[in-house]
């Protein structure tokens, strides 16, 4: 088992000094003061500016959460874009803020803070990254949420430095400890900070700062499986890699009466956060959710950090690709049997099957079905495996992905022919590469023959099944809701609940004008029954007939007719253990 230790040679710890600051550098000064959780900012500008635009939206009002001085300066919101000018119309070359804490969840954007149980707290950069506007600049004011965004890279600066302050606490980030002060260089997506009392934990290959607070269960299992992990990845890949990755795991609303899990990533980063007192109870199952999450992240720093994909529409590779070594990494360390590990697959290449549609994997990005890389991207990989065991026992996806790396060792990107090229290379046949490419690239395949064709070469025992497990059953139930509304009102509003599915209007929807609790259609329950609503439906579609939506009382709420035909339900793909 491998040990975590405090290496403060490695860790570093810093005392602070400038570094050679160009005068086209926008500084940003941000103090923490511990004792009341709030934050200073101070902005020194490399020039006088007439106002100044905050780089991301970010999902919350700044207006009400950062005080400025109002009677020097005010806020003006100009389309999307939030700037800052002073009363006067007079230009400027600092400025100064406040805010307290905001831990608030914000939708599909990273946290501003995150609060550790034991008083830490972490900070994300580009909340408080600027644009600035010259004088004699008279464009629109510009802003942008898109995190691919470098809010570094503008018309007037070169370079965005932070500088940290916290007399009181550590800074942590981008595996470095620093007392009281430090500084740090924007670059893309920016990075969480950590200001605390939290000694990390080191080893060879990763960093983290574990909230002391943590269930004790909870952090043994933290303790034993997270560097080996890192450990794991490095040694199959036979790559190490060229930064050390940190991961900051906190944990939250410890007196809430439930439990889950959230996090993200950043550049060299994963951040977890576990909720709810009911993690306090060991729950294997649920810190597998939580390692499998972690385990898929970390793979990302080998697959889409150090070695990245080309082409966006060519995600299943990655994203497929970090499932299936999460997936491995789990048997590896005893989370799952092999049992558990085939039905991981199992349930990725159904749920492919189930949302890809007749369109081209490729098309997932521009259709907005980015959930297609993760599930299709699996199957590819498990078929690919399999495929490479067949004709050399000893050789795995992992080495399938060593010589990607091989492969891509100059440029560090990675394309389809790398990975179609390094499995023929295994394998010694083009006959699997050929169709993962033609499912990739082509349209109005057979979905389902495509992939039962691939278990075939892989050498996996393969079969379609009427026997589907729940969440089968409930997907064909909510395809009722999901075909009437989309056919009816061109767009899909409805949340689906433990026993009911509840709608939502649609504007200009006479089908779907009003709120709805459905829980059976034509009388079958619309999730404990979804093969049967779902074939009441259909039947009902053949015909010409209306489909009745009812409550839990049965009462009809609405009848709706069909507007276009329905495809009948697949059958499901079952893996069966070999011998």
């Amino acid at each position: 088992m491998i040990k975590w230790i405090i290496v403060a040679s490695i860790l570093s710890i810093s005392t602070f000094t400038f570094a050679s600051n160009n005068k086209s550098d926008i500084q940003i000064h941000v103090y923490y003061q511990s004792d009341s959780d709030s934050w200073k900012v101070r902005y020194d500008l490399p020039k006088a500016t007439k106002s100044i635009v905050f780089s991301r939206n970010s999902h919350f009002d700044r207006r009400k959460l950062y005080r400025i001085d109002e009677q020097l300066f005010e806020w003006v919101q100009d389309g999307d874009a939030l700037a800052i000018k002073r009363k006067d119309g007079s230009s400027f070359n600092s400025l100064s803020l406040n805010f307290i804490s905001y831990y608030d969840v914000l939708q599909k954007d990273y946290a501003q803070n995150i609060k550790y149980a034991d008083g830490g707290v972490l900070l994300y950069t580009n909340h408080l990254t600027i644009d600035i506007k010259d004088i004699e600049d008279k464009s629109e004011f510009t802003s942008s949420e898109s995190p691919e965004r470098d809010p570094s890279n503008n018309s007037l600066t070169d370079t965005t430095l932070f500088h940290f302050y916290s007399p009181k606490k550590k800074i942590v980030f981008l595996g470095n400890r620093y007392d009281s002060k430090a500084q740090y260089v924007l670059s893309g997506n920016g990075t969480y900070v950590y200001f605390g009392d939290i000694k990390p934990i080191e080893t060879e290959t990763m960093i983290a700062v574990i909230d002391s607070k943590l269930p004790k269960w909870t952090w043994r299992r933290t303790q034993k499986y997270f560097p080996e992990l890192f450990e794991y990845y490095k040694e199959k890949t036979e790559q190490p890699l060229n930064f050390k990755p940190i991961v900051f795991f906190n944990y939250g609303e410890r007196d809430a009466d439930y439990s889950n899990y959230s996090g993200g990533t950043l550049d060299g980063v994963v951040q977890l956060t576990i909720n709810g007192r009911r993690w306090e109870t060991e729950n294997t199952e649920q810190f597998n959710l939580l390692f499998h999450f972690l385990a898929h992240e970390a793979a990302h720093f080998w697959n889409g950090q150090m070695f990245s994909p080309k082409e966006p529409m060519h995600s299943w590779m990655h994203e497929g690709g970090a499932d299936a070594f999460a997936n491995f990494a789990m048997l590896e360390f005893g989370l799952i049997n092999s049992e558990q590990f085939l039905g991981k697959f199992e349930s990725a290449v159904n749920r492919c099957l189930l949302n890809k549609g007749k369109e081209s994997l490729e098309q997932s990005l521009k259709l907005s079905r980015f959930q297609n890389y993760y599930a299709c991207g699996a199957a590819m990989a498990l078929a690919s495996h399999y495929a490479v065991k067949t004709s050399n026992p000893d050789k795995s996806l992992f080495d399938l992905w060593k010589l990607i790396f091989k492969e891509s060792s100059e440029k560090k990107a990675y394309t389809e022919e790398n990975y179609f090229d390094a499995l023929k290379q295994l394998t010694g046949s083009d006959k699997l590469p050929k169709l993962l490419a033609r499912f990739s690239s082509q349209s109005d395949v057979n979905n389902q023959q495509e992939v039962m064709s691939w278990f075939s070469i892989a050498g996996i025992r393969a079969s379609l099944t009427n026997d589907y497990p729940s969440s089968v059953i409930q997907y064909w139930g909510k395809q009722v809701v999901y075909n009437l509304m989309s056919s009816h009102c061109k767009g899909i509003s409805f949340s689906t609940y433990h026993d009911y599915i509840k709608t939502y209007p649609i504007t200009g929807c006479e089908a779907f004008a009003q709120s709805m609790d459905v829980q059976f259609i034509n009388g079958h329950h619309i999730l404990n029954q979804g093969l049967a609503a779902y074939d009441s439906f259909r039947r009902a579609c053949e015909k010409g007939g209306l489909v009745q939506l009812q409550n839990r009382e049965k009462v009809s709420l609405a009848e709706i007719s069909c507007q276009e035909a329905v495809p009948e339900i697949l059958p499901y793909i079952k893996f069966e253990m070999s011998d």
